[in-house]
């Protein structure tokens, strides 16, 4: 369990010697009296990466303190999936790696050469999604024209010559992509093209925090490894964002959180009923059981083998996230291109 996920209002995380308890007060069922401290959980820190705060749970100082002196971060998401913020500790001292990021976002072209590798392998890794779909659906024209349509702007990705162009070119193949994916969705939630800030339906909703989930993870990463996660190549500047972990999120939403999503959907994990109504702005979340089973398969989810062009050892998602982080430090340093996750084979 790398992540402890609190997800149960009222909830509190409290330190007790080497382990994190999660409790929540108990009341009589009559309403009278007072209530009594109910533990719903005990985990061993050295287990744990991250602890995540969802809704109105907290968790005290003393926990806090413990997790800062381990190592382990701590993230706040709202019900909806909103990215609030989160602590770490102290970030390695050697600030050389810093610097050369520094450096490399400074120079457009290397800039705008990094930038156009994390287009062409976020085109790529769709593409390769939709293979998968299409060897189920051999005779879809809509996925056989996505498919084409795919190849042809990750191969035309490198003559763009601004930032400008790429993320056009970026936003197309989103469309393209998002418009096949749809008929995928073969059981009670459906999905009709991506829509976000609000999602406005369960499948937009259930991308929407895979996405920020994975992006608060990488972020977490970057800090640990001595980047600074809101210095993009891809991205700009943007007070609050952390666009570098954004940047290494194009390559890892569609065979990560896509696939997580669609097979959740499909096989009738996720239910419509794991959600609740629409709020005042039209925003879907999940409710509480909703957000227990989609945390719980989320990190079987990261724990399973995922095929990867030219591996045959098949890393867990688990596994990408730290070894891309890795690669991207690695390129920096030594000032080689920076070889992406690419998904399929």
């Amino acid at each position: 369990m790398p992540v402890l996920y609190v997800t149960v209002p009222g909830a509190t995380v409290r330190q007790s010697g080497e382990s994190l308890l999660v409790t929540a007060e108990e009341y009589p069922s009559d309403g009278g009296g007072t209530g009594r401290r109910k533990i719903l959980m005990e985990v061993e820190s050295h287990r744990l990466e991250l602890v995540c705060i969802v809704g109105r749970a907290h968790i005290t100082s003393a926990a806090m303190r413990h997790c800062l002196e381990r190592g382990i971060s701590t993230a706040w998401l709202t019900r909806g999936g909103e990215f609030l913020g989160r602590t770490v500790g102290a970030m390695p001292r050697s600030a050389d790696i810093r610097l050369r990021q520094y450096a490399a976002a400074s120079e457009a072209e290397t800039r705008l050469a990094r930038a156009a590798d994390a287009v062409r392998a976020k085109l790529l890794n769709a593409h390769a999604v939709l293979r998968d779909i299409q060897s189920n659906s051999p005779g879809n024209e809509v996925l056989g024209r996505a498919l084409a349509e795919l190849k042809r702007m990750a191969e035309a990705v490198h003559s763009c010559r601004e930032i400008a162009s790429l993320l056009g070119v970026e936003g197309s193949g989103a469309r393209c992509y998002f418009e096949a994916l749809g008929g995928a969705f073969r059981a009670e939630i459906p999905f009709h093209g991506r829509k976000h800030r609000p999602a406005s339906d369960p499948a937009n909703a259930l991308l929407s925090f895979g996405y920020v989930i994975l992006a608060s993870k990488l972020a977490g990463l970057l800090e640990g490894r001595g980047l600074d996660p809101c210095i993009g190549f891809l991205h700009d500047l943007r007070s609050g964002r952390a666009s570098l972990a954004l940047d290494l999120l194009e390559e890892l939403r569609h065979p990560i959180v896509d696939r997580f999503v669609l097979r959740s959907c499909n096989l009738r994990i996720i239910r419509p009923e794991h959600f609740e109504p629409p709020d005042e702005d039209g925003g879907v979340r999940l409710t509480q059981e909703g957000l227990r089973i989609f945390f719980a398969q989320w990190e079987e989810h990261l724990g399973k083998p995922l095929r990867e062009q030219g591996n045959a050892e098949r890393p867990t998602p688990r596994d990408i996230l730290g070894r891309q982080v890795e690669r991207f430090a690695a390129s920096l340093r030594n000032g080689s291109p920076y070889q992406p996750f690419l998904y399929g084979g």
